[in-house]
């Protein structure tokens, strides 16, 4: 699949992700009421969703409600003003609540909570902010409560949190990330990539409940990427995504939070132990796995988070920085023989039914649709029945590992070559089976 089909397909598999136009309308309406009750200059909607990287199902928002300057001499103590954004809701919202949803409002030493059920279920925090300085594009930042930085709202629900102690306000910059978002957005591949990454990330938890990759985090690498490179396209974005992510797993820091000097949004990987780092490897791994055969798989099954555990000398061309788009339209094929000499496709298939014995020596050649201009790369993988240290799967340039090879192993085995070009890309793509009778 040449890069424009591969772009399409993963495209309408991100317009898939996108939020539904019934969780649009019923966001919409949530906080338009918000504003109407407390005041669109006091409202600020904060998170994914404004920047327009969220994915479908959406239950959680946040709106930060302005009550006040922030002040470094005063301690700060929101209750009053929480206790009155909660009467005000109660007394306003049935007039204003979605059709067909009821709603359940209550207050919290760091927000008003309302809880809305119906055909879906939306649980809105309004957090409480002061204004603080001004970002570089004019707009102000907020000192906000630190409990904030839980994302689950069950989770931020039983998180201590004291609004007396100076050191629980961040300085938190909203405004500041959705401008970002809309000029790197300019290319709409972007925000397709985040979706794309996000999904993964969402389906890891199949595998490790606690392996909770940050989503602002990973948004924040693909956002570095369109910066870097604003003519990016979305397999690009994603292939550096999937080539890059256990590098960046291990090395937590290289984020700067936009309004804190000195504090990264990148620190939780500390955290992150030894075995939750496998878990993003090899599910990387199976990421890049498929993508290399991106015409076998649905786009989703792409990219739902499976281990893949390579053997120990196995090589595949994205672990040398080769994106896979292949024109299949393009004739191309190897073959083998006994001697150094090659074979029509008529007498190949004749012999490859009968098995070749062990102990031949066998040439690799590509015997149609060679081109001058491209590298070649070979792989040679033996059977996965054979114990691990015989299976090979090394990649070398320009021949086979060894040359000849040698019939050893009794099975069914293969050989792989790749043509690569002068972008970086591999764009040709053969594999020869080998039968190895007893």
């Amino acid at each position: 699949m040449i890069r424009s089909e591969v772009n399409n397909k993963l495209r309408e598999f991100a317009r898939s992700l996108s939020p539904t136009e019934r969780e649009r309308g019923v966001i919409s309406r949530i906080y338009s009421s918000l504003q109407e009750i407390l005041g669109k200059n006091d409202c600020i909607q904060i998170g994914s969703y404004p920047r327009y990287t969220a994915i479908t199902p959406i239950h959680d928002l946040d709106i930060l409600y302005v009550i006040g300057e922030w002040s470094d001499n005063d301690l700060q103590d929101p209750e009053r003003a929480l206790s009155e954004v909660k009467e005000l809701i109660k007394s306003n919202y049935d007039d204003y609540c979605p059709n067909g949803y009821s709603y359940d409002v209550g207050v919290q030493n760091h927000s008003v909570v309302i809880e809305l059920k119906g055909e879906a279920e939306f649980s809105v925090d309004i957090v409480p902010c002061y204004e603080w300085n001004k970002n570089e594009y004019g707009d102000y930042m907020y000192k906000v409560p630190e409990v904030i930085k839980v994302k689950d709202h069950k989770e931020r629900k039983n998180t201590y949190w004291s609004p007396t102690d100076k050191s629980s306000w961040i300085s938190s910059d909203p405004r500041g990330y959705i401008k970002q978002a809309q000029e790197v957005g300019s290319n709409d591949d972007f925000r397709k990539a985040v979706k794309i990454v996000k999904y993964w990330k969402q389906t890891l938890r199949d595998i490790d409940n606690n392996l909770k990759l940050k989503s602002f985090h990973l948004e924040q690498v693909i956002t570095r990427r369109f910066q870097n490179n604003s003519e990016e396209d979305l397999i690009g974005a994603l292939f550096y995504f999937f080539t890059e992510i256990s590098n960046i797993v291990d090395h937590p820091d290289c984020i700067e939070d936009r309004a804190q000097r000195g504090k990264y949004i990148d620190d939780y990987l500390k955290t992150i132990t030894d075995r939750q780092k496998s878990i993003v490897k090899k599910t990387r791994d199976m990421v890049l796995v498929r993508l290399e055969s991106i015409d076998d798989y649905e786009a989703e099954y792409i990219f739902k988070a499976q281990e893949y555990s390579r053997d120990p000398s196995e090589n595949f061309i994205f672990d040398f920085g080769y994106l896979s788009v292949i024109d299949l339209s393009h004739q191309f094929d190897i073959s083998y023989d006994q001697q150094d000499k090659f074979e029509n496709r008529r007498q190949r298939r004749a012999r490859m039914r009968k098995g070749i014995p062990k102990q031949k020596e066998l040439y690799f050649k590509i015997i149609d649709g060679f081109e001058a201009d491209l590298d070649y790369y070979w792989k040679v993988q033996n059977s996965k029945k054979l114990s691990v240290d015989k299976r090979r799967g090394e990649i070398t340039k320009g021949r086979t590992h060894n040359n000849p090879e040698h019939t050893e192993y009794t099975g069914e085995h293969y050989v792989e070559c790749f043509g690569v070009n002068g972008s970086g890309e591999c764009v040709r793509r053969a594999r020869c089976e080998v039968v190895i009778g007893d």
